[in-house]
């Protein structure tokens, strides 16, 4: 009787395939029976200044003092609903629609970094498809948001990071401000990729200057298109690194929150596997974005979970990277991480009460930068078991017996 012993590159295709179906019957459980949201009927938080913005630039409403500071300056999806599409769609028809371009924009940008390995091809869908706020998922539970647009442009910004082209994706970023201000900050971060790669001289330091000139241009415009009285942010970053800096707890949320995103580092990343991608001017540009967009997202809000993954196509090379390098092990506890971590198989709960309350259950105890801190202790204590568990294991797969 002959033994069938399947080889290791058969045994990645098995965990890689059943892991993105899980994903996907994931994603398709939340467009079949998922709820939409439910407060302040259907239109809570960010929503309900959207959706007043919208009827503003189609001259329903005045807006008045109704429309809150950011997101009275993100006009980039109502003006295109109101102007282009004449009211024909809403917002779930157009984040859906972005939602999905995000995704295959996503890969066909990172088709470079993944082209031939599975694991890496693994990251990249994952990540833009399974997570807890892949807007092909979130969409069909909060229609009205700015993040699938925002990740596209984003997205379009990394073809040309990935050709070492910082000029052109600087261009492509200030495309970003009408939707979500938080271009604006990304710009310093291309711009100085750009002035390290090109030869120092007056003219790069002149163009330097012209974009984010340009950028900031374009955001006070904002303000001036939805009639809204501007604040200052630098105040509130301050303030929200003054929390980080001073409460353990929001610490901890805010570690344990950007872990839904990169966790699998914890368990794949070690000297020997940083030895391997650190030659990668991409995955150096990536590292680097990942440390500048962590300080953006401690400091822009509450919802850091969301504001992390926002900036995905900037740092999902170093995740498919190290996915490329990852051995059997890690790879499988990693795509484990992420499948308990992002509630993958499971609908989005509906909020308990309309703000978060420290909450052990419902929509607010699912991320851990809202939830009780227990939440944010057992995302965390998810993945240091994984990791040690990886090193237990992983010997044993170097040497079988």
């Amino acid at each position: 009787m002959i033994r069938y012993v399947p080889t290791k590159k058969q045994i990645e295709y098995f965990i890689a395939g059943s892991f993105i179906i899980a994903g996907m019957f994931g994603v398709m459980w939340i467009v079949i029976a998922q709820e939409p949201f439910r407060v302040s009927n259907g239109s809570g938080w960010d929503a309900v200044y959207y959706e007043r913005l919208l009827r503003f630039l189609a001259a329903e409403d005045n807006p008045g003092p109704g429309i809150a500071f950011p997101y009275c300056a993100r006009v980039g999806t109502p003006w295109i609903l109101v102007n282009i599409f004449q009211n024909r769609f809403g917002f779930y028809e157009f984040n859906l629609v972005a939602s999905g371009l995000f995704t295959a924009t996503l890969l066909l940008a990172t088709n470079p970094l993944w082209q031939g390995s599975i694991k890496g091809l693994t990251a990249v869908i994952a990540a833009s498809s399974f997570l807890y706020f892949a807007p092909i998922k979130f969409t069909n539970f909060y229609p009205a948001y700015m993040d699938p647009p925002f990740l596209l442009i984003l997205s379009f910004c990394l073809v040309f990071i990935i050709k070492k082209n910082y000029l052109l994706a600087s261009i492509i970023c200030i495309a970003g401000i009408p939707f979500r201000e938080a271009s604006f900050y990304l710009l310093p971060l291309l711009i100085a990729f750009y002035i390290k790669n090109g030869k120092i001289s007056i003219g790069v330091w002149v163009i330097s200057i012209s974009i984010l000139i340009s950028g900031y241009a374009l955001k006070e415009l904002m303000l001036f298109v939805s009639d809204c009285d501007p604040q200052s942010q630098l105040i509130t970053a301050f303030f929200w690194f003054y929390r980080f800096l001073s409460e353990p707890a929001h610490v901890l949320g805010s570690i344990a929150a950007i872990s839904l995103t990169l966790g699998p580092l914890y368990v794949v990343l070690d000297k020997q596997t940083f030895e391997c991608i650190k030659s990668d001017d991409t995955v150096i540009f990536s590292i680097i974005a990942s440390v500048y967009s962590g300080f953006l997202s401690i400091v822009g809000g509450s919802d850091v979970t969301r504001i992390f993954y926002s900036f995905l196509p900037f740092y999902v090379p170093l995740l498919i990277k190290c996915f490329r390098v990852s051995s059997l092990t890690s790879f499988v506890l990693s795509c484990f991480g992420w499948l308990l971590t992002n509630h993958m198989l499971q609908k989005y709960e509906q909020p308990i009460s309309e703000g978060p309350n420290k909450d052990i259950s419902g929509f607010f105890a699912q991320f851990p930068d809202y939830g009780h801190p227990t939440i944010a202790l057992v995302v965390l204590g998810i993945w240091i078991v994984l990791a040690m568990s990886r090193r237990l294991i992983e010997p044993l797969e170097r040497n079988p017996t």
